[in-house]
């Protein structure tokens, strides 16, 4: 996978970014300067790993992608980044000295999404996730400090849990189970009863919003540090959340929800950068 960093500036990953997570967009409002531009990357480079893990439909050419970047981390460790994202975080990586067993946990974690294991429960889906959001939040807390990487990990494992749901159809296609058994046996659904709109299927969708959605509520009354990104995240998929679990259609409710980013937002972006500077 070759790179031509002058045929791909950082502003081409950002618009695409923002634009599939306006959430993202957002948050950056609140950045300025070398900050803004470490941010970005950062936010980015995240997004790519995501895509690799969950948006490329095909195993070969996505373990492909997550082998160039785990071989473009090494190189970034060594001064010798090729990528514009990797370039533009590259003197705040070697400053935090960031060890590369960080980010072959994060290429580790994001080919674990690519054929999981049903989840038992709704903990042990929230920590699938986590394999790859951890050590992308370690990574996180060192570049840029003023953040906690396990709440920040939770919200991650949040919103992606939260985006399976709304995209129910590809998950299944994709062989994902975005529902524990343990809910799926409390409503007497069998995995192929989610490909079909069905009572208990909408119960069991408003049951597992609602355990995320209180699960965000959780986080979003903590003490935890978030960064804007994340505390953006966060408001984001709580409200969301708590208005599909009451939904007669949830799933209708989310594809709605994603036309719009909730006021709450941009408020606790704003909150989480001033808390920062701080």
């Amino acid at each position: 996978m070759s790179v031509d960093a002058s045929a791909a500036p950082l502003a081409t990953f950002e618009a695409k970014w923002t634009q599939a997570h306006p959430e993202f967009g957002l948050a950056l409002h609140f950045s300025h300067g070398e900050e803004r531009t470490a941010r970005s990357a950062f936010g980015c480079l995240l997004f790519e790993l995501e895509h690799a893990a969950f948006g490329i439909r095909e195993m070969q050419p996505a373990a492909t992608k997550l082998q160039w970047w785990a071989e473009e981390f090494a190189r970034t460790g060594k001064g010798e980044a090729r990528h514009p994202l990797t370039q533009a975080l590259a003197e705040r990586v070697r400053g935090a000295a960031i060890p590369l067993l960080r980010w072959q946990e994060a290429i580790v974690g994001a080919l674990a999404q690519r054929d999981p294991e049903p989840a038992a429960d709704g903990n042990a889906l929230l920590d699938g996730y986590a394999r790859l959001y951890r050590p992308l939040a370690e990574v996180e807390a060192a570049l840029f400090g003023a953040c906690d990487a396990e709440p920040t990990a939770r919200v991650l494992a949040l919103a992606r849990a939260l985006h399976e749901v709304g995209a129910l159809a590809d998950a299944l296609r994709d062989g994902r189970l975005p529902l524990p058994l343990d809910l799926l046996a409390r409503h007497r659904l069998a995995r192929g009863d989610l490909a079909r709109e069905s009572r208990e299927r909408t119960q069991a969708l408003q049951d597992w919003l609602a355990v995320l959605a209180a699960d965000c509520g959780a986080l979003a009354h903590s003490n935890h540090r978030l960064s804007a990104m994340s505390a953006s995240t966060l408001a984001t998929a709580r409200s969301r959340l708590r208005h599909a679990a009451r939904a007669g259609e949830p799933l209708a409710d989310l594809a709605d929800a994603r036309r719009r980013l909730p006021v709450a937002a941009a408020w606790s972006a704003w909150r989480a950068a001033r808390r920062s500077r701080r």
